[in-house]
């Protein structure tokens, strides 16, 4: 739903209007609706199937910027859409315009610099207050930033984000960690239960960079009891087969990392890695992103 939300809103032209004050919510939720269901039937859907009771605006940023020398205000703005038949929920966040009609496609930014004039208000937008509720605690560092890292650990970009993070211990000052599996054939459950048994342990960090450097290459047969059989070889706790180890450790933490898993699913995680740095999150390993919220 998310990336059809995206492609479908692309396709609006900017025509900005001052005419009313505040944003014209119903009006919004009325054209998202409309485009919704439009797209919709052009792929031979149908178009009913989109709901406009399910859905609300979560969250409106509103700020200005100047265009030909005169005050705009635009809005950020996270419209929410629940699925009446599954009650899953998938959130979409937009720049548009006071009347809700129109939306900003692309950057808006200042020429002269290139930096977005609508970026603060998406994080603002996108911030998550509190805390999520997931994670553990991986190192401490010099600086000022708190970062959760969402991953799994043989996904690619979450080996490159995992080493990236690991380079800025002077930007952070405390990172934390969530294992999200999404092969659950490729061995990472295995390794997910394992960091899980010894997170909070002195060695924890040792743990986690074996998970993050083990090679899918040098697994076969069950990767779970192999990745075990790996592991204890490394380090040397268990004195129990693969099969018995694995076992115990799924008996520990599998409803644990469930509910973790339900809770990063609610936060907006489709897939990894996700970045939510000082409560702002980021989808995928955008370094240059990641860098300027570390920063600031």
């Amino acid at each position: 739903m998310k990336r059809i939300i995206v492609s479908l809103l692309a396709g609006l032209v900017l025509f900005p209007s001052m005419l009313m004050a505040g944003l014209q919510e119903e009006d919004l939720l009325n054209n998202v609706h409309k485009r919704f269901q439009s797209i919709v039937a052009e792929r031979g859907g149908e178009p009913d199937s989109i709901s406009r009771q399910g859905m609300t605006i979560e969250k409106k940023i509103p700020f200005d910027v100047k265009v030909s020398g005169k005050a705009l205000t635009m809005f950020a703005v996270k419209i929410s859409l629940t699925d009446a038949a599954t009650g899953q929920k998938q959130n979409v966040s937009l720049i548009v315009d006071e009347t809700g009609s129109v939306q900003l496609d692309g950057a808006f930014a200042e020429l002269s610099t290139g930096l977005s004039l609508h970026q603060d208000a998406l994080d603002q937008l996108e911030r998550i207050e509190g805390d999520p509720g997931v994670g553990d605690l991986l190192l401490r560092g010099s600086g000022d930033a708190q970062v959760l890292f969402l991953s799994d650990p043989f996904c690619p970009y979450c080996r490159h984000g995992y080493t990236y993070l690991l380079d800025q211990k002077d930007k952070i000052d405390q990172l934390k960690i969530a294992h999200f599996p999404i092969n659950p054939n490729s061995g990472a459950l295995a390794l997910t239960f394992l960091m899980m048994e010894f997170k909070g342990q002195d060695n924890y960090l040792d743990v986690v960079d074996f998970a993050y450097m083990i090679e899918m290459d040098d697994i076969s047969g069950n990767r779970d009891y192999q990745v075990i059989s790996m592991f204890n070889q490394e380090f040397g706790v268990f004195e129990d087969e693969p099969e018995k180890v694995f076992a115990y450790l799924e008996d520990r933490h599998l409803d644990l990392l469930t509910e973790e898993m339900e809770k990063m699913q609610g936060l907006g995680l489709t897939g990894t890695p996700v970045f939510i740095v000082n409560g702002v999150m980021v989808n995928g390993f955008n370094k240059v992103r990641i860098n300027q919220l570390l920063e600031k």
